[in-house]
């Protein structure tokens, strides 16, 4: 099948798969698996393989490769056709695509929509994308009958010239931005930029598809697409799961269910079931009444914003990481009007810029901590009975971890070493 696509498509192309990173890998291998030739270009071969582009005709991007990039825009001048791996799932794949993106929140929304699905669909149902495996790997495993649910970051849209049956969003907020114009991996220049590539979900729907958004983006979207467009808003349901923004997932999630005919009793079990996603604000465990919550995931201010939100005790708040350019002035002002957050321990490379931030709003504690160990001893040691110690970095990772996850994983380490205090 892919021979004939390629024979048909690009004949005679000279293929390469740029950056390779989990999907970049997938891609090669699934070249490798159906006999079609293509060459790796990675940094970690060849310094200079970014300006071996204009060697081929047909180039595949990776996510964490910027698609404005200058040598990728010059490659595509010289004739080069750019393509991704999301981009040939969605050429190939014969089932129905449930796509989910979002700043926040898309993971949460997408896990709980494959157990609202599976509840009805069984064994017909997938999970892919920016989550789970790499699209490809699972496309043998696919027909008309199946239903595959796409996590779908901005890097994964931004070029992406066809919309999934079922689109997904979340919220758009500011994020992934680098301003500076030196295209680091992963990141877009202009907020339009990083907007128009999370609204191709929808850009390219028909009249026949569906599009469950978030209400808060009516104004913003009403307009693009043809799908029929959803608003669904929140309701308290029966779940384990904390905090406002999180009920509007799970009404989007439910909205999809009901869209494809989920049975009502069959939705709101899976939902009363569903035990959310690992570093997102995920309880670790409770020691001597204090209750520690990790919300690594949360990697920009919006995100803590909204963890902060979903508390009405007294918090404890373990904040900052690497800087991307965002602007902490509305958190910080949540934060000095607060009635519950007591304190609040800056790590990484932002506590400098971010402690100059709260300093005229002093009227709770904040201190600049050394390390993310000590920022969980310190909070430990001055932390009453029914208070919260929340990591909620608002920011990435990458000045101290490899990945927010990392980081959650440390955290939960440290919180389970605690010993009971006398």
């Amino acid at each position: 099948m892919l021979s004939n696509y390629f024979l048909k498509q690009e004949e005679n192309k000279k293929i390469a798969v740029l950056g390779l990173g989990r999907e970049g890998r997938a891609t090669l291998n699934f070249f490798k698996k159906n006999k079609i030739k293509a060459e790796a270009l990675d940094a970690k071969f060849d310094r200079n393989y970014i300006n071996k582009l204009k060697k081929y005709n047909l180039i595949f991007r990776t996510p964490g490769f910027p698609r404005l990039h200058p040598k990728l825009l010059a490659a595509e001048k010289n004739g080069a056709a750019i393509s991704s791996h999301i981009k040939l799932f969605f050429d190939l794949c014969p089932a129905k695509i449930i796509g989910v993106t979002g700043t926040k929140g898309k993971t949460t929304t997408a896990l709980l929509i494959y157990q609202i699905l599976k509840t009805k669909y069984k064994n017909s149902v997938f999970v892919a994308g920016n989550l789970g495996k790499p699209a490809l790997d699972i496309l043998s495993k696919l027909n008309k009958k199946s239903l595959v649910i796409l996590e779908l970051s901005s890097f994964q849209l931004q070029d992406l010239d066809k919309s999934p049956h079922i689109a997904v969003i979340t919220n758009i907020t500011i994020d992934h931005l680098d301003p500076s114009g030196k295209f680091g991996p992963a990141t877009h220049q202009t907020a339009k930029e990083y907007f128009d590539a999370k609204v191709n979900i929808i850009k390219y729907q028909s009249a026949k598809d569906f599009a469950v958004i978030n209400p808060s983006l009516k104004n913003k979207i009403k307009k693009t697409g043809r799908g029929k467009k959803i608003y669904p808003n929140p309701l308290f349901f029966q779940t384990k799961l904390r905090g406002l923004y999180n009920l509007k997932n799970i009404a989007l999630a439910i909205q999809v269910g009901k869209t494809l005919k989920v049975p009502e009793k069959n939705i709101l079990k899976a939902v009363k079931n569903f035990k959310g996603v690992e570093h997102r604000l995920k309880f670790i465990k409770k020691i001597n009444g204090v209750s520690f919550y990790n919300d690594s995931a949360a990697t920009n201010p919006d995100a803590t914003l909204a963890a902060l939100k979903s508390f009405n005790e007294p918090i404890h708040l373990i904040l900052g990481g690497s800087d991307k350019g965002l602007n902490y002035q509305k958190l910080a002002g949540y934060i000095s009007k607060s009635k519950n957050v007591k304190s609040v321990m800056l790590i990484g490379q932002l506590k400098n810029k971010i402690y100059r931030i709260f300093k005229p709003r002093l009227e709770f504690q904040v201190k600049k901590i050394k390390s993310l160990k000590t920022a969980v001893l310190t909070a430990f040691k001055n932390t009453a009975k029914n208070e919260v110690v929340l990591l909620s970095p608002g920011a990435a990772s990458f000045d101290m971890f490899e990945s927010y996850a990392e980081r959650g994983e440390k955290f939960k380490k440290l919180v389970r070493g605690l010993k009971s205090r006398r």
